[in-house]
C-alpha cells in the first residue's frame, strides 16, 4: 500500500513537472501574448487630460479627436477668467494633472519664462508653418522658442452704424470729421474701453497705426514713451475733451461685451470692438440696430491700419507625462477642417490663412472678408512676464491723460519710470 502510494506521489510530481515544462514552452508564446495584451490595454487606456473652457463644440470636438486617434480625453472646464489663475496654480504645484492646457499671448510668455512649458519646436511640421499666420505663430513664442499652437485669433474691427455714416473713415482724423457730422442726440459719435485697467489697449492701436510699437522685446525695454505714443494718446485725449466724441462711458468700459451691449441699443455710432459684435448686434431679440451695423478695417495713420487682439493657443506643461498624445491632440484640433468646424460652431477667427478666407465661413461671417488685409498689420497683446503688472500701471496714466488730469507727456513719462523700476532696469 506504501509503494502504491509512493507511485501515485511520484506519478503526481511527473505531471507537475511536464505541466511546469509545458507551461516553460509556451511561456514565450504566453509572455508575447502577454505583452501584446499588455500592449492593448496601454493602447486602450491612453488618456491625456486638457484644461480648457466650458463649451459644447470643444467637447464634440474631443470626441471626434478620440474616435480618430483612440486617445481618451479628460476634460476639465473652468470659467475664463479664472483660467490663468487655475493654470498657475497648478504649474506652482509642479502638477503632472494636465497634458494640454490654454493659453493666450500674454500667458505663454508668462508661463514660459518660469519654465513651466514644453518647447513644442520639434514638434512643429513644415504644415503648420505654412498655413498658421505667422504672427499669431511668433505671438507663442518666448526667448525664440515655440512654447503653444495658435488656436483661433479674437481680433478687433472697426464696427459702424451705416444709416449714420455712408463711408467708413480711413484714417484717425477722418473717425473726427466723420463724427461731428453725427448731430443725433442720443447717439455717441464713437467709444473705446478706457475703464478699470484696460485703457492701455485702445492705446496700442493708435500707437501701432501712427508707426510706433509697445515694447523692445529685444532689450526689454518699453517704447511707448515715444513721439509716437505721445501723439497717440494726444489723439485720444483730443477726441474725447476737445472734439468731444467720445461716449462718456468709454472711462466705465472694462470690456468689450460692455461696449457692445451698449451699442446695440444704438446708443454708439462706431467703436473697435471683438468678432461677437456683429452677431449680437443683428440679434433680433436684444438689439435695436439689426441690419444697421457693418464693419471696416480700423483707422490708420502712418499704417493703414493695426489692431488688437487675443491669439488663443494650446501648449503642454513641461510636467506632462503623456506628451507625445498631447501633441497629437494639439495637431488635430488646429487643422485646417478643424478650425472651420470651431468658427461655425462659436464664431473664434481661425489661425489658419486660408480657412480665413473659407466661402462657408464668409457667408455666416460677412465681417470676416476683411481679416485677410487686417491681420497683415500688428495686432497681438503685449506680452511679458509682468505683463499684467505693466499694463494695469500704463492704463493708469493713460486714462489720467484722457481725463485731462495729466498731459499725454506726463502720462507716458511717469508711467514708463514706473515700469522701468518695476522690472529692475533704468
Amino acid at each position: 500500500m506504501k509503494k502504491k502510494n509512493v507511485r501515485w506521489m511520484k506519478l503526481g510530481i511527473i505531471c507537475v513537472l511536464l505541466a511546469s515544462m509545458l507551461a516553460a514552452c509556451g511561456a514565450p508564446a504566453d509572455n508575447k501574448g502577454g505583452k501584446a495584451t499588455e500592449g492593448a490595454d496601454k493602447e486602450e487606456n491612453k488618456e491625456i487630460t486638457v484644461l480648457y473652457l466650458d463649451e459644447p463644440f470643444w467637447k464634440q470636438q474631443n470626441e471626434e479627436f478620440t474616435e480618430a486617434t483612440g486617445i481618451k480625453v479628460k476634460y476639465e472646464t473652468v470659467p475664463f477668467m479664472q483660467l490663468h489663475d487655475k493654470v498657475f496654480v497648478n504649474f506652482m504645484a509642479n502638477s503632472s494633472e494636465y497634458d494640454v492646457v490654454h493659453v493666450r499671448d500674454d500667458w505663454a510668455t508668462e508661463f514660459a519664462s518660469k519654465g513651466f512649458l514644453e518647447p513644442l519646436d520639434s514638434y512643429i511640421t513644415d504644415d503648420m508653418k505654412t498655413r498658421l499666420n505667422p504672427q499669431t505663430m511668433e505671438a507663442m513664442t518666448y526667448q525664440g522658442k515655440q512654447y503653444a499652437v495658435p488656436r483661433y485669433v479674437w481680433l478687433w474691427q472697426f464696427y459702424y452704424n451705416k444709416t449714420l455714416i455712408k463711408d467708413p473713415p480711413k484714417t484717425w482724423d477722418e473717425l473726427i470729421t466723420v463724427a461731428k457730422e453725427i448731430k443725433d442726440d442720443k447717439v455717441s459719435p464713437y467709444a473705446e474701453t478706457w475703464g478699470g485697467i484696460v485703457s492701455y489697449s485702445s492705446f496700442i492701436v493708435h500707437l501701432r497705426s501712427g508707426g510706433g510699437e509697445f515694447w523692445d522685446y529685444e532689450n526689454d525695454r518699453p517704447t511707448f514713451n515715444s513721439p509716437e505714443g505721445v501723439a497717440a494718446l494726444q489723439m485720444m485725449a483730443d477726441m474725447n475733451l476737445k472734439h468731444n466724441i467720445m461716449s462718456p462711458l468709454s472711462k466705465e468700459f472694462t470690456s468689450s461685451g460692455a461696449m457692445t451691449e451698449v451699442l446695440t441699443q444704438g446708443a454708439i455710432a462706431m467703436n473697435m470692438n471683438t468678432p461677437q459684435t456683429l452677431p449680437m448686434a443683428n440679434d433680433e431679440d436684444k438689439s435695436k440696430v439689426v441690419g444697421q451695423m457693418d464693419v471696416a478695417l480700423i483707422p490708420g495713420g502712418k499704417l493703414k491700419t493695426a489692431s488688437y487682439g487675443e491669439t488663443g493657443g494650446l501648449a503642454i506643461p513641461a510636467s506632462s507625462k503623456n506628451k507625445e498624445w498631447a501633441m497629437e491632440y494639439i495637431k488635430f484640433v488646429t487643422n485646417a477642417d478643424q478650425q472651420k468646424k470651431m468658427s461655425l460652431a462659436n464664431g473664434k477667427i481661425p489661425s489658419d490663412v486660408e480657412v480665413v478666407k473659407d466661402a462657408e465661413l464668409l457667408a455666416k461671417y460677412p465681417h470676416y472678408a476683411l481679416l485677410p488685409e487686417q491681420m497683415q498689420y500688428p495686432f497681438g497683446l503685449f506680452r511679458h512676464e509682468d505683463a499684467t503688472k505693466i499694463t494695469d500701471e500704463l492704463s493708469r496714466n493713460i486714462l489720467a491723460a484722457v481725463l485731462g488730469k495729466v498731459t499725454p507727456e506726463q502720462a507716458l513719462q511717469e508711467g514708463e519710470a514706473k515700469i522701468l523700476a518695476m522690472i529692475g532696469k533704468k
